[in-house]
């Protein structure tokens, strides 16, 4: 009977036993639940209403694809194809992957490393002979071993470290999805923006022709003598200044055209055309209730898994002040001439366990314990001011949006009136009741108010588009 083995055989079931009881014992601990982080991270004195405290809101849920709300089927390609080129994009898609294999690189030190080591050498002694008076020759020793390490994972510290990283792989994939939400919207804001100053230069240009015209009417009067020469300076100074707002302009939308070029991944030539004018603004969007922001927005689901990190890596870290135990093994050949003179035989197996307990290093782990439990509480801060961000968000677009259409009914009523008194002006001046610089005075309001109108209906569509990103509804 081999009495060797089976103590062997004894030997490696006790121990496997005691380390199962071992890793049943110490499992990682589980973060707290979002509505426990959420409290902890917000001031005791901060309270999340049940409804936006913006008027007028609807609390019905968030609808999805708002692209397609603008009926502008040219947006949505521009937007597709950002998303596509867009290279800052493309770097944090590679971020992801870093994260990947991080969770892969952290995880494969739970499992055992297998490895071959192999040596030959050759051992050769000057001037020494052999009783028979011969010299001795060459020895040689040589092994070939295969061997296996392992380190027990007692108290958790490597699958603490497993979790924090696929918490952070979550955390990234999320930020990745954020950052395409955001790329969307900046580039249909940009798109917008490049049409919004398009309509300006236009407008500009109308402004040009007209104080062009009423500088020539002026002019004309003064040589008739119905005119001074205080009234032409005025009109060619108010003509210079159209022109220099006109250079302004057209120099402003050049930019916001390379812009977005290079939102797109393309050079920046300034040849992209776009509409002539301004999409309608959507129907009035359902905002939801303030809590679902939480699961909706990735930024904020980005920042509790980021906490969620923090908290495994804590007990990592306090783990790495108990004792560890490693076993290895190995087997394979060895030789050389102390065997070789002994008749032993070359092929031998060893198994062993090592237990390592920090006694002193300098405050080196009680400081990554400390380190570790402040990054945590950075991490609850953050998660808490994104949460306040992402509410702010929704809260300031909302009201925005509101005082916008009323400030758009005030200047489309303005814009009424002053066409109304242009419509009078061209009739006395066709009649012959007044001549046409004060006609020219009017079409000159009538086109600042119109620019003015032009403006908040950019601005509504601005807003716009941030509340859907607010809101975080898929694009």
């Amino acid at each position: 009977m081999n009495t060797n083995g089976s103590k062997s055989r004894r030997f490696l079931a006790g121990a496997g036993g005691v380390i199962l009881l071992l890793l049943s014992a110490c499992a990682v601990k589980k973060p707290p639940s979002t509505t426990q982080t959420m409290n902890n991270a917000l001031p005791p004195t901060t309270k999340i209403p049940e409804q936006w405290t913006a008027q007028g809101t609807s609390a019905a849920p968030v609808e999805t694809g708002w692209l397609k709300s603008f009926n502008d089927p040219q947006m949505e390609a521009i937007v597709a194809e950002a998303l596509k080129n867009n290279l800052d994009l493309q770097a944090a898609a590679t971020r992801v992957q870093v994260a990947a294999n991080l969770v892969t690189e952290v995880h494969a030190q739970m499992m055992p490393m297998v490895g071959v080591v192999g040596a030959a050498q050759y051992l050769g002694r000057y001037n020494q002979k052999k009783s028979t008076g011969q010299r001795k020759g060459v020895f040689n020793a040589s092994s070939l071993l295969g061997g296996v390490s392992w380190e027990v994972d007692l108290w958790a510290k490597i699958r603490s470290q497993v979790a924090a990283a696929k918490q952070g792989l979550a955390a990234t994939e999320l930020d990745y999805q954020w950052a395409r939400m955001s790329l969307a919207a900046a580039t249909a804001k940009v798109w917008y923006l490049v049409t919004y100053t398009l309509m300006l230069e236009k407008y500009a240009e109308q402004n040009v022709a007209i104080d062009q015209q009423l500088l020539d009417v002026t002019v004309a009067q003064f040589q008739v003598g119905n005119a001074e020469q205080q009234q032409v300076d005025f009109a060619q100074a108010q003509l210079a200044q159209s022109q220099a707002q006109l250079a302004n302009v057209s120099n402003a939308h050049l930019q916001v055209v390379r812009a977005l070029e290079v939102l797109l991944g393309r050079y920046p030539a300034g040849e992209i055309q776009t509409a002539s004018a301004l999409a309608a603004l959507p129907p009035p969007v359902p905002a939801g209730l303030p809590v679902q922001l939480l699961e909706r927005r990735p930024d904020v689901a980005a920042a509790e898994h980021n906490f969620d990190a923090a908290f495994h890596l804590v007990q990592s870290a306090k783990a790495a002040q108990l004792p560890s135990l490693a076993l290895t093994g190995a087997g394979g050949y060895l030789t050389n001439e102390i065997y070789q003179a002994l008749a032993f035989r070359p092929w031998v197996w060893t198994v062993a366990g090592n237990l390592l307990a920090p006694i002193y290093t300098g405050g080196l782990l009680q400081a990554r314990v400390k380190t570790a439990d402040e990054n945590q509480k950075a991490a609850l801060a953050l998660y808490g001011q994104t949460i306040l961000q992402a509410f702010d968000d929704v809260e300031v677009t909302l009201t925005n949006e509101r005082y916008l259409k009323d400030e758009a009914k005030d200047a489309q009523g303005a814009l009424n009136s002053i066409q109304d008194a242009l419509t009078l002006g061209r009739v006395k001046y066709d009649v012959g009741q007044t001549d046409l610089s004060p006609v020219l005075q009017l079409e000159n309001v009538v086109l600042g108010t119109e620019m003015a109108t032009t403006t908040i209906q950019y601005d509504l569509i601005a807003n716009r588009i941030d509340l859907y990103l607010a809101l975080g509804g898929p694009f």
